[in-house]
């Protein structure tokens, strides 16, 4: 397998973009849960996007201190945007609209679905969340502590054929 650095990768991932293409992605890192799990087995979609669409509750891909990552605009000022991601509880990243470079529309998940982030249903949930800030740590805790129990769960009731569930 040949590995790509991520400067490379992204530079591609903009080129693609801001010719009109929508690009695959796999998603790693626990800063959307449980929106996105992180774990690789997701894909999201990134595409292009007019500037209006930047709105509270979008999911978008941006660019950041060097870096790039998918998180959710909290607020607009003007071109201005404050973005957090789901599963981060303090840090929130303040850019402008130009640093955005695709909008997250879908997600393909672990069992092949695809889900419109556009949707009432998608949106009703950032509302809830973003709302459950005070308690949001607490929730993303007990909600870890899960997943690792029943993961170790069915990971080792798969051994010896017995796990019913599958975590999607």
């Amino acid at each position: 397998m040949r590995v790509i650095p991520n400067n490379i990768f992204f530079e591609n991932v903009e080129q693609l973009l801001s010719e009109g293409n929508s690009v695959e992605l796999r998603c790693f890192g626990g800063s959307m849960q449980p929106y996105l799990q992180g774990d690789g087995r997701e894909v999201i979609i990134a595409s292009p996007f007019s500037p209006d669409e930047l709105i509270p509750g979008a999911i978008v891909l941006f660019r950041y201190n060097g870096k790039h990552i998918c998180h959710r605009i909290i607020r607009r000022t003007g071109e201005q945007l404050l973005i957090q991601g789901d599963g981060v509880i303090g840090n929130r990243e303040e850019v402008s609209t130009s640093d955005v470079i695709g909008i997250i529309r879908t997600i393909i998940r672990r069992n092949k679905k695809p889900v419109s982030t556009q949707t009432q249903a998608a949106q009703w949930y950032w509302r809830c969340w973003f709302r459950l800030s005070p308690v949001r740590r607490y929730l993303l805790y007990a909600y870890r502590l899960w997943i690792r129990i029943f993961g170790f769960f069915c990971i080792f009731a798969s051994y010896i054929g017995q796990c019913k569930y599958q975590i999607l």
